[in-house]
């Protein structure tokens, strides 16, 4: 099948009242194709500044047989993605196929606490939390804190995930995208030693047990993952000055090379990517090699083409069966 979701009318889920208390922002979206719901998730704040985050919030889509069209639920607060103290940030969520759950992962930072502050101070108060859901996000298990349980994460100024969405790996492997700002530092000589490198937070056991991989080389910051053959996972995420980082891991997602080395591609967003959703790629095609393709909306939610993998991988055979599409355009925030 072809991704049809990229056709049709824009459609706006989250519409920022500042007035009202209510602004929305950094939404993800995630498609679970066997049940074909898409789920939406963001941020509600009373502002637009980061720190005056107060809930998650969601609305779910079902695409009706046969077409595009779309029929969505209201919208909810995410009740159980909550610890008391801390506001729940940067909703990343993926769909474990083998055991049909829905996880969402956030993190949660102290309240009036800001990334500025735990950069400039080494001083994380971010928490790696989740939960989950067996009845596509009509009821959600307890907070899961994940913090005590990675010791990586006491060597970081701050971190978080994503956002947008984490892919389930045709190995079985469940995978989130992080990035982290390591902290080389003590106090006062904090500020040009504390830097974001993206990595990520894999399960082999479904969900039971996670562990981080490991940072990348370069610098960067939001990013995103999809799987482009087996064990083939390819990261784009944002680094510094308006550019991108391309990286490519051969090993299931645990380590990735940068994939084009000394060459500067232009990051074509204000902001980073801010929500994608995986959807389904072209028809089979065993003859041709496939290549994977990023879409990302621009600050006036139009679609870019950022860029096509070339000759990335061994010369292998791979079916577009087996790619992942990854797309940027099914959600948009109005503030």
């Amino acid at each position: 099948r072809k991704c049809s979701s990229l056709k049709g009318d824009k459609q706006t889920l989250f519409t920022s009242n500042e007035t009202a208390g209510n602004v929305y922002r950094i939404p993800a979206l995630l498609y679970e194709r066997e049940s074909k719901t898409l789920f939406a998730f963001a941020e509600q704040r009373k502002t637009s500044d980061d720190a005056s985050g107060e809930k998650l919030v969601m609305r779910t889509g079902k695409i009706k047989e046969g077409s595009s069209k779309k029929t969505w639920s209201e919208l909810k607060e995410v009740e159980k993605a909550l610890i008391k103290g801390y506001r729940p940030m940067n909703p990343c969520s993926v769909y474990g196929k083998v055991n049909n759950k829905l996880f969402l992962f956030f993190i949660c930072v102290e309240d009036a606490i800001t990334e500025m502050y735990q950069k400039e101070n080494c001083d994380n108060r971010t928490r790696l939390c989740f939960i989950t859901s067996e009845d596509l996000g009509e009821t959600w298990s307890d907070v899961i804190d994940l913090t005590d349980e990675l010791s990586e994460i006491k060597n970081w100024s701050t971190f978080a995930v994503g956002p947008g969405h984490g892919i389930p790996a045709e190995s079985g492997r469940l995978i989130i995208p992080v990035y982290a700002y390591t902290s080389f530092c003590c106090k006062p000589c904090f500020l040009p030693n504390s830097k974001s490198y993206a990595l990520s937070l894999y399960s082999g056991s479904h969900g039971k047990n996670w562990k981080f991989g490991e940072l990348f080389n370069t610098v960067s910051v939001e990013c995103e993952i999809v799987e482009i053959s087996k064990d083939h996972i390819y990261c784009n995420a944002r680094n510094v000055g308006g550019y991108q980082v391309e990286a490519v891991s051969d090993d299931n997602g645990v380590k990735f090379n940068n994939l084009q080395p000394g060459n500067k591609l232009v990051f074509f967003m204000q902001h980073p990517i801010r929500s994608s959703s995986p959807c389904t790629p072209g028809e089979k095609d065993e003859g041709r090699r496939s290549k994977s393709t990023l879409l990302s909306p621009n600050t006036d939610t139009s679609v870019l083409l950022i860029t096509s993998l070339q000759s990335a991988w061994p010369p292998t055979s791979m079916s577009a069966s087996s790619m992942g599409l990854l797309s940027s355009v099914m959600i948009r925030t109005v503030r």
